[in-house]
């Protein structure tokens, strides 16, 4: 059984991946821009994650998992 970290993070890269891949595309651009875009977009909603998941944690509303 996999723990939920790993399921946590997996997660994580997914939904990063689906944003950066979905806000890309739709962009008229040349595809070396759109490559950097997806970059961009998966980081910026990684580190988002990481932020809401390392407050709610903080604050106690993840207690029950770790």
């Amino acid at each position: 059984m996999m723990s939920p970290t790993v399921i946590i993070i997996s997660l994580m890269v997914l939904i990063s991946t689906l944003s950066g891949w979905l806000l890309s595309r739709s962009k008229t651009a040349e595809t070396p821009v759109k490559v950097m875009l997806f970059v961009l977009y998966f980081w910026g909603s990684a580190f988002i994650q990481l932020i809401i998941f390392a407050l709610l944690y903080q604050f106690g509303f993840l207690a029950a998992y770790f």
